[in-house]
């Protein structure tokens, strides 16, 4: 059964909510901003540990990454952060906290992941292993967080 793929971009700018990313991993994180276009649009960068509170709306996404390696993490257990109203009490506002932590790949995409870092490109064919590892580490993509379209190589339709 073929699913429709949904763009990831931001729709309106009507209703404000405030967020704070707070980022878990070891690792030092981007934070990304899907413009009305799609782009991703690099925001901050977030040292492990770290906090970055900005003020935003319900129907924009974000998406973090490793800032060394450009993998992928979560935001409140998803690879793109869709917003939800928070009510509001009192004149301040209150800034929702949300957490950034490393996902679990399954273990055929970390291993590329790892590979990948270690031998250049142009070196794989060399390797001594199977072919069909050969060719995903050729042709699979990587899983940086560079471009929308990639967002969709392991995320799961949860409809």
């Amino acid at each position: 059964m073929a699913t429709e793929k949904k763009e990831i971009k931001s729709l309106k700018s009507d209703e404000t909510v405030y967020v704070a990313f707070q980022n878990r991993s070891p690792r030092n994180v981007t934070l990304y901003w899907h413009d009305y276009s799609g782009k991703l649009v690099r925001y901050a960068v977030i040292k492990s540990g770290g906090i970055y509170s900005i003020d935003t709306f319900v129907t924009h996404p974000w998406s973090v990454s490793d800032s060394k390696t450009g993998d992928r993490l979560f935001v409140d257990n998803q690879f793109v952060f869709f917003l939800k109203v928070q009510p509001q009490e009192g004149d301040e506002p209150r800034y929702d906290r949300f957490f950034i932590d490393l996902p679990v790949y399954p273990l055929l995409i970390r291993c590329l992941q790892e590979i990948r870092k270690k031998i250049p490109k142009n070196e794989m064919d060399r390797l001594h292993i199977p072919d069909n590892l050969k060719h995903a580490l050729k042709y699979v993509p990587d899983l940086k967080c560079s471009t929308y379209e990639r967002f969709s190589i392991i995320d799961h339709d949860q409809s």
